[in-house]
């Protein structure tokens, strides 16, 4: 088998040991950094194959949550996490790895993201290339910024000006 399709055939299996009880389990131990979204959301997400799921010893580690792929516009993570005992062992690089690569097939011309002033996984998004490029007020609840991400797939004709990440 290629490369190519020995990778597709682990992220399947990754995928189909991914539940939403588990999507929802990761949700809420750390829902003091990501979104939270009702599991009906993240059932269509995995329905439309736009999940990237990595897996620690044959057992689901995490998942990466992305929008919709088309040419010429940047693709977007809604939802990106590692299970905390998983963490440092780089299967968010692989997931980031592996959209990357279903978004330049695509055509996408870049990647980004929000994520939250006070998460620790700011620091994992700029080692991974990412670029802030603006900071915006969070909600009234949680009383935080949010740091804007970026990263270029193709050559753009305009770059974005890039900001220091609010922490």
């Amino acid at each position: 088998m290629s490369l190519t399709t020995d990778r597709a055939l682990e992220e399947g299996a990754a995928l189909s040991r991914l539940s939403l009880p588990y999507l929802d389990k990761l949700q809420r131990a750390n829902a003091d950094d990501l979104a939270f979204y009702p599991l009906t959301t993240l059932a269509k997400a995995l329905e439309a194959g736009h999940v990237v799921a990595c897996e620690d010893n044959g057992e689901p580690a995490g998942y990466l949550w992305f929008g919709a792929l088309v040419g010429g516009r940047d693709c977007i993570i809604y939802q990106a996490c590692v299970d905390y005992d998983s963490r440092r062992r780089y299967l968010g690089w692989g997931m980031v790895a592996e959209l990357t690569r279903l978004a330049t097939v695509a055509g996408c011309t870049g990647i980004r993201l929000k994520c939250a002033s006070s998460a620790e996984s700011n620091v994992f998004w700029q080692a991974a290339g990412f670029t802030c490029t603006r900071v915006t007020p969070g909600g009234i609840k949680r009383g935080r910024d949010l740091n804007w991400y970026r990263t270029d797939i193709q050559p753009g004709l305009f770059t974005f000006p890039t900001v220091e990440a609010s922490e």
